[in-house]
């Protein structure tokens, strides 16, 4: 049973001392946990936080169910077959924090082909369970991401196929528990989604052997480029390392500070939104993902109306570069709401 897909942008899923020397499988199944989790909620059904859950073996929520908690086992496997780590590219902050300016990393694996996820079942799973997973992986190629730091641009995915059992069914909302131990949020209801296409007047491998774009402060002392890994990302895996720009760009809509913490995360509270890179359109055409959820509509409103000015600000090193960037189209928008409809 496996679901073969193609990333447009690279996953993430990270070892103990923060690096990604390989994709692993806890790192996927957690992301598949997550958005289950918030598909679930969707539902009506409950759905614990797992980092601080009292689900056990007699007594655990829908998405403990299938992904396990104490005393229960997980009811599958999952097994990776991927390919390439990619070459990194770092973007450093434009402000200091504290006393010196931090560098973000752009890495993670890709794949030429496809990365294979083999599902291995270890005790029964039902219809329902296969149909909710099916309609998990649908959400997260159509709409979302896998895998970790997909606030920061990692995880956007094509399904090249499918052989999952009863991926034509619909969920049935009915039989979930509805009760028990579960949190509120994260819930499909409450999310956004929009993909931009954001187009250049020349090309995009022009642009990068011309050096437009930002990577640095000039005191940043110790910086080095590497154009050269920019150019690789683009030739051979063609997306361009920009979610830093656009997060940069959106986090100014907000001028509340503590309001912006909230939604853009610090301090170790996760962010309630999240961005991709660009994965190629084509050869001046770059698509961009925003989503994200519990977001007040005026900061929605704005990231429809402003991300392209607000990119012409962030995105360039100079001055004069702005006037590469032709247009940033909204080219979809999509509630939750509306998904769940589609999914009934």
């Amino acid at each position: 049973m496996e679901v073969k897909i193609r990333t447009l942008t690279p996953i993430w899923t990270g070892d103990v001392d923060r690096k990604c020397s390989k994709l692993r499988e806890t790192g996927i199944i957690g992301s598949l946990r997550w958005w289950y989790e918030v598909l679930v909620r969707g539902f009506g059904g409950c759905a614990c936080d797992p980092t601080n859950s009292k689900c056990e073996g007699k007594n655990h929520c829908d998405a403990c169910e299938l992904f396990g908690c104490t005393g229960w086992s997980r009811k599958f496997r999952l097994e990776v077959e991927f390919n390439t780590a990619i070459p990194q590219v770092w973007i450093g902050t434009r402000e200091k924090r504290g006393n010196r300016y931090l560098k973000r990393n752009v890495g993670g694996f890709m794949s030429d082909g496809s990365i294979i996820l083999t599902f291995i079942p270890l005790r029964e799973i039902s219809q329902n369970e296969w149909t909710l997973l099916n309609k998990t992986f649908q959400i997260i190629a159509d709409y979302g991401a896998l895998g970790a730091k997909i606030s920061q641009g990692n995880g956007v995915i094509e399904i090249v196929e499918n052989n999952l059992p009863y991926g034509d069914r619909k969920p049935e909302s009915d039989i979930l528990k509805k009760k028990g131990n579960t949190i509120k949020s994260p819930n499909l209801n409450d999310f956004f989604f929009y993909k931009f296409h954001i187009k250049f007047k020349e090309n995009i491998s022009n642009l990068i052997d011309n050096e437009v774009f930002w990577t640095h402060q000039p005191d940043h002392y110790g910086f080095t480029d590497n154009w050269e890994n920019w150019r690789k990302l683009w030739n051979d895996y063609c997306f361009l390392p920009i979610a830093f720009h656009i997060r940069d760009a959106i986090r100014q809509l907000e001028n509340d500070k503590n309001k912006r913490h909230e939604i853009f995360g610090e301090s170790g509270k996760g962010s309630k939104i999240f961005v991709s890179h660009g994965y190629k359109v084509d050869d001046t055409t770059i698509g961009v993902r925003v989503w994200g959820y519990d977001v007040e509509k005026s900061i929605k409103n704005k990231i429809k109306r402003e991300l392209g000015d607000k990119l012409k600000e962030k995105l360039f090193s100079e001055e004069k570069y702005k006037e590469s960037l032709e247009s940033c189209a909204l080219t979809e928008e999509k509630t939750g709401k509306e998904i769940l409809e589609g999914l009934r």
